[in-house]
C-alpha cells in the first residue's frame, strides 16, 4: 500500500501542474454546462418589445374589448387623432353603433366593426378612395391598411396623439 502512495506522489512530483490541470479541467466542464443552461434559458424567455428605438417610455395597458350580442360592442373606447409611421395623420371618430369614421387628408370613410381577436377592428370594402380599408385599434395604437388612389396598397402603424 505504501508503495502505491509513493508512486502517486512520484507522479505528482514529476508533474507539478497535475492538480492545476485537473482543477482547470473541472472548471471548464462546469462553465460549459452553465453556459449551455443559460443559452437554453434565454431561448425560453418570453419576447418583450421594450420600444428602445422610440425612447424610454414604457406603457402597459390592459384594455380589453368584448363582443356583445347584437353587434353593440366596444362602446366606451373611441377614436382620436393618430400619427402614422409613414407620415399620415388620421382622425378616428366613433360614428354610432358599431362603426368608426376615419378622416385623412380631407377624405372620409365609415367602417363597420368586425371580429377581432384583440382590440377593435373596423373594415369596409368601399372605404377610402372607394377601396378596401381596415382600421385595427388597441389602446393607443392602430394598424391602418388601405389602397391609395393609384392602386398602391398602404399598410402602416399609427399611434394616438
Amino acid at each position: 500500500m505504501a508503495r502505491q502512495s509513493d508512486s502517486d506522489n512520484g507522479f505528482r512530483l514529476r508533474f507539478p501542474f497535475y492538480l492545476f490541470y485537473r482543477s482547470v479541467h473541472m472548471k471548464a466542464k462546469i462553465l460549459t454546462a452553465l453556459a449551455a443552461a443559460l443559452a437554453l434559458a434565454a431561448c425560453a424567455a418570453p419576447e418583450h418589445d421594450h420600444d428602445h428605438e422610440r425612447g424610454h417610455e414604457h406603457e402597459h395597458r390592459h384594455d380589453h374589448a368584448h363582443e356583445h350580442r347584437g353587434g353593440e360592442g366596444r362602446e366606451g373606447q373611441g377614436g382620436g387623432r393618430f400619427e402614422c409611421e409613414n407620415g399620415l395623420s388620421v382622425q378616428a371618430r366613433r360614428a354610432g353603433g358599431n362603426r368608426m369614421e376615419l378622416n385623412m387628408d380631407g377624405k372620409t370613410a365609415v367602417l363597420s366593426g368586425d371580429i377581432a381577436a384583440s382590440g377593435e377592428r373596423y373594415v369596409s370594402a368601399n372605404g377610402l378612395y372607394g377601396k378596401a380599408t381596415e382600421w385595427h385599434q388597441k389602446g393607443g395604437e392602430a394598424y391602418f391598411e388601405f389602397t391609395d388612389p393609384y392602386g398602391n396598397k398602404v399598410e402602416t402603424s399609427c399611434r394616438a396623439r
